[in-house]
């Protein structure tokens, strides 16, 4: 018994450097596995996690208020409860992290990165526990907001701003109502972190709703399995064969030089995943390079539907005739701007045409 009091006292001391290293192996550890994960068995693991943190919040509200506690199990419970809460968090946030940037570039997923370095120090700065709390409770708020642009496109199998409108609505109704019960179960603690939630929430509904409308957030549950540029696209026996450079290496990270003999078109293939039943269209919009203006300037947008359910994506192709030379890219996005995917490339004239070999997509 002596021995499990010194270890409780040794956690309270370190519960804010535990509380981050757990969150780290929550974050971390889902890396390698929701990656792995069908649509259908991440959502399960969201909504348990999710219903993890939310006990655990709660439990930490309940049992940390005072830390004088009479008995060992008291005392147990104030220590597991905010360290269950990190973990789970972490956990839920690492899961949403994979389903975002497979949803689009790496680079649109910043949110998250930078949420990352803020619990951190967040952990460190919010020391009393009243300021912890409420940076808890704000960091839920996010978890659950971030969950729902994932689960009501997946559950109503369509995406657009009135679906991200509902996922805001409901996000903010379910952490009142969270917002509520712990006030219940203890309603001067909660007074005294609400000044500290209110603006914390409205800080999160404003960023993440500039975030939708500008592109930043990607279209999920959507994503790209495979994209390319192609010197021609044809359907046969069912699949499409495309034709590419003869000496075009798959492994190579940089814009795809295009070498393109005066007159031909050029073609965008892509493949984009959806889950089974979900409708919606995809927009292929062609891009090229002004070096005066220094911006991009849209020469083509093609729209197309698809439906989800086939494994490897739902196919589609785009083209350009007799694109100039430069630099470009094509946007695989949804009507409303959303980015799935974008292809950069760099088209080169040539006098002959290249070699060429085809592949089935």
């Amino acid at each position: 018994m002596e021995t499990l009091k010194r270890v409780l006292s040794w956690a309270q001391r370190n519960e804010r450097h535990l509380g981050a290293v757990l969150f780290v192996f929550g974050f971390g550890g889902d890396i390698f596995t929701f990656a792995y994960l069908s649509v259908g068995l991440a959502n399960l693991a969201f909504i348990a996690y999710l219903v993890s943190a939310a006990v655990c919040t709660l439990g930490s509200h309940l049992f940390s208020a005072s830390r004088e506690h009479s008995t060992v199990w008291r005392r147990t419970l104030s220590v597991l409860f905010p360290l269950g809460a990190q973990f789970a968090i972490g956990s839920l946030l690492s899961g949403c992290l994979i389903f975002y940037t497979k949803s689009s570039a790496l680079l649109v997923s910043w949110p998250f990165l930078l949420l990352l370095v803020v619990v951190f120090i967040g952990n460190e700065y919010f020391r009393t526990y009243y300021k912890h709390l409420a940076f808890q409770n704000v960091l839920l708020f996010f978890a659950i907001y971030a969950y729902a642009i994932f689960a009501v496109p997946l559950y109503l199998k369509q995406l657009g701003p009135w679906i991200f409108a509902l996922s805001t609505a409901i996000s903010i109704v379910l952490f009142a109502l969270f917002l509520l019960l712990q006030a219940r179960l203890g309603r001067d603690g909660f007074l005294s972190s609400l000044r500290y939630v209110v603006p914390g929430t409205l800080l999160i509904t404003l960023l993440m709703c500039v975030s939708y409308f500008t592109g930043l957030i990607p279209p999920i549950p959507l994503s790209l399995p495979s994209s390319g540029i192609f010197y021609s696209v044809h359907r046969e026996s069912g699949n499409y064969v495309v034709a590419l450079e003869n000496d075009h290496r798959w492994w190579d990270l940089r814009p795809q030089v295009i070498h393109h003999y005066s007159g031909t078109p050029l073609y965008a293939f892509s493949s984009v995943a959806a889950p089974f039943q979900f409708a919606t269209s995809v927009v292929h919009e062609w891009e090229h390079y002004d070096p005066t203006s220094k911006s991009w300037t849209t020469q083509s947008r093609v729209s197309f539907p698809i439906t989800g359910g086939r494994d490897g994506g739902y196919r589609g192709y785009s083209a350009v005739s007799d694109p100039e030379a430069g630099k470009w890219r094509v946007s695989i996005e949804t009507p409303s701007g959303q980015v799935i995917g974008r292809i950069y490339f760099t088209v080169e004239t040539v006098d002959t045409p290249p070699l060429i070999k085809e592949e089935t997509r």
